[in-house]
């Protein structure tokens, strides 16, 4: 079984000062956890928390305690996290007081044949109990947001004054499904998307935070196939995007009569390939581009 690397390693950024001992006993949590994890023991890695540690987790979920997470690890060991291995690496410790601390992790979780599936990043609270030992009393997980492309800097001697128009963003895409809340769990809990929409037939709408994936209900009476269906464009000027369309030789795009708040208008490329037009983008949380409401 593959060891977690790196959990005795000194701090990256010189930030510890506490005692050597102490430093050491608070990265051995880290390993602990580790420990458990390959072991597919949830209640040894939840041994490193406090007994009502305040939890929260990547879709900012909070278990309730030692006991919530020890449950919640349970059932990722016994389902999409079955047979896998966590490369738990304390990046920094900061001593606030001689028996309090802050810790900075990142953790890889690894599939059985070594393929990375997902990263996190944490920041967590170490406290020293009456009785001398270390424990997480919070903890708070994430997946980092990947960071936007680098704009390239306008040319000092550039006079132009008109703005141009922000490029049409790829931000949505769709999956005609047999089992939509099945493949939403799968989603959820093996790249933390968030599910922000159910419709009435059981069709469910995740994110990641930049992308939207709506899995489709399959009518079993329907032609429509199962897998991908359509993709969804974010645009911020329909008028010119139809332009631009029709002048391409496409029809012109046609508006959406549906219940469905999340795109406007259905367009078709010189192929055939449906693609979604929308203004107002495609539901669930923005990503930090879109946060002034582009």
């Amino acid at each position: 079984m593959q060891q977690p690397e790196g959990t005795n390693a000194p701090a990256q950024d010189g930030t510890e000062d506490g005692t050597h001992d102490d430093a050491r006993a608070i990265r051995a949590l880290w390993a602990e956890m580790a420990r458990g994890w390959a072991a597919g023991d949830a209640a040894l890695f939840a041994a490193s928390f406090a007994e009502d540690c305040d939890f929260t987790t990547v879709r900012g979920d909070k278990p309730l305690g030692r006991t919530g997470i020890a449950a919640g690890h349970d059932a990722l060991f016994r389902g999409p996290y079955a047979g896998t291995v966590l490369d738990a690496r304390v990046v920094a410790v900061r001593f606030l007081r001689p028996d309090l601390a802050t810790v900075e992790a990142e953790s890889t979780v690894t599939a059985p044949d070594g393929q990375p599936l997902t990263t996190t990043h944490a920041l967590a609270v170490v406290e020293r109990t009456a009785e001398g030992h270390w424990s997480i009393s919070a903890f708070h997980n994430m997946i980092p947001a990947p960071r936007p492309a680098q704009q390239d800097p306008v040319p000092k001697e550039s006079t132009a004054v008109e703005p141009t128009a922000a490029r049409p963003r790829l931000r949505h895409l769709a999956i005609v499904a047999r089992d939509p809340e099945k493949l939403a769990e799968f989603y959820s809990s093996v790249f933390a998307m968030e599910l922000f929409h159910r419709d009435p037939d059981g069709s469910c709408f995740l994110s990641d935070g930049y992308l939207s994936l709506a899995l489709i209900k399959h009518q079993l009476d329907g032609e429509t196939p199962v897998g991908f269906n359509h993709f969804g464009f974010h645009i911020e000027d329909t008028a010119a995007t139809t332009e631009a369309l029709v002048a391409a030789g496409t029809p012109k795009p046609a508006e959406r009569f549906t219940n469905r708040p999340f795109a406007e208008y259905r367009a078709m490329d010189p192929e055939g390939n449906w693609f979604d037009l929308s203004e107002h983008g495609f539901g669930g949380p923005r990503p930090p581009s879109d946060s002034t409401g582009s």
